[in-house]
């Protein structure tokens, strides 16, 4: 079972992160980048945007590209996974980038991560809509333990609602 915790998307929180992996999903039309992964490129001197602006990721949905933590970060690698346009966006994108995610986690054996949640860098989900879409494609048979989620600090009460409700109906009797 994963052990899952939130960290707040400030520069001073993700410069402490320790885990194996940043997952930094982003949009094909998503120029500068923002959210977490702005914030990472940030730290990183735009490494991220001269990969993107050299054309070595475009951001189309699927595309997938693991990069050694190339200086500040205390996490090994980032992550970054294509969501495709903006505009296109929705339930579906969502589900297919959640399941893209646990599938590049579940081969790379990673066992500690962070993650963004998909659509959350521009507002087009809710935290508690996205990680709903998350928990339904979580990977059940990696060597994934812990996952921190990167998310407002704002946030964070929806998501620990979310969680303490999962709780109580795992620990419930069932029905005779």
């Amino acid at each position: 079972m994963i052990a899952y915790d939130f960290i707040s998307a400030a520069p001073e929180s993700l410069d402490e992160l320790q885990t194996e992996v940043i997952v930094l999903p982003f949009f094909s039309d998503e120029r500068p980048l923002r959210g977490a992964a702005g914030l990472i490129d940030w730290r990183l001197c735009g490494a991220l945007s001269r990969k993107l602006m050299a054309g070595y990721l475009q951001g189309t949905l699927g595309e997938k590209a693991m990069l050694a933590n190339p200086g500040t970060l205390k996490s090994e690698r980032v992550l970054l996974i294509g969501l495709g346009d903006s505009a296109s966006f929705d339930q579906g994108v969502a589900q297919k980038a959640c399941q893209l995610i646990a599938e590049a986690l579940r081969e790379a054996k990673v066992s500690t991560a962070a993650l963004a949640l998909p659509g959350r860098s521009v507002g087009l989900v809710t935290a508690l809509e996205a990680m709903q879409v998350w928990l339904a494609a979580s990977p059940v048979d990696s060597a994934l333990e812990e996952l921190s989620i990167i998310e407002l600090a704002q946030e964070h009460r929806a998501l620990d609602t979310l969680f303490d409700g999962l709780r109580r109906q795992a620990e419930s009797p069932l029905d005779s």
